[in-house]
């Protein structure tokens, strides 16, 4: 078993070099200060690990907000769409709690539909799947910015009944 430790800055400076990401991206979607933000980047000082007296560029926030980034950017976007869906759906059952009822009601689209894709995006027709994925993204978007990026309660376990 090999251990290797995510090294944020220098993936960050990979996908914006490539043009898969511009910096301006990177500061509008996360808020950290340009200085801030290009001083990491630049590698002025490498985020310690441990104790250390030493003041760091990034606050654990803004160093965690840039590694999930970073994280979803490179390690996120190869998984598969149908798996994507699955888990999207999977994200407003559990970790928001509506049903499949409430997500076929807001989605306008059946709940045979919407049950199916939770068990298996493969076996509804590609149409439907569009539609399901592009209104089940609109919701993620909705929840998250309703939730303004507060930790998920954990306090239940499981899809709702």
């Amino acid at each position: 078993m090999t251990s290797q430790i995510y090294d944020t800055a220098t993936e960050l400076r990979r996908i914006i070099a490539a043009g898969q990401i511009s910096e301006d991206a990177v500061l509008a979607i996360t808020g950290i200060p340009p200085e801030k933000l290009r001083s990491f980047l630049d590698g002025a000082q490498a985020q310690a690990t441990g104790l250390s007296t030493e003041r760091l560029v990034l606050s654990n926030d803004e160093s965690t907000r840039l590694t999930v980034l970073a994280a979803q950017l490179t390690e996120g976007l190869p998984i598969g769409d149908d798996e994507r869906l699955r888990a999207a759906l999977e994200s407003l059952t559990i970790e928001c709690r509506l049903t499949t009822g409430n997500i076929a009601r807001l989605t306008g689209l059946a709940i045979d539909d919407v049950e199916s894709a939770l068990r298996d995006p493969r076996s509804i027709p590609m149409e439907t799947k569009y539609h399901l994925a592009s209104r089940v993204a609109y919701l993620i978007n909705a929840v998250t910015r309703a939730h303004d990026g507060k930790p998920w309660p954990t306090t239940r376990t499981g899809p709702p009944k």
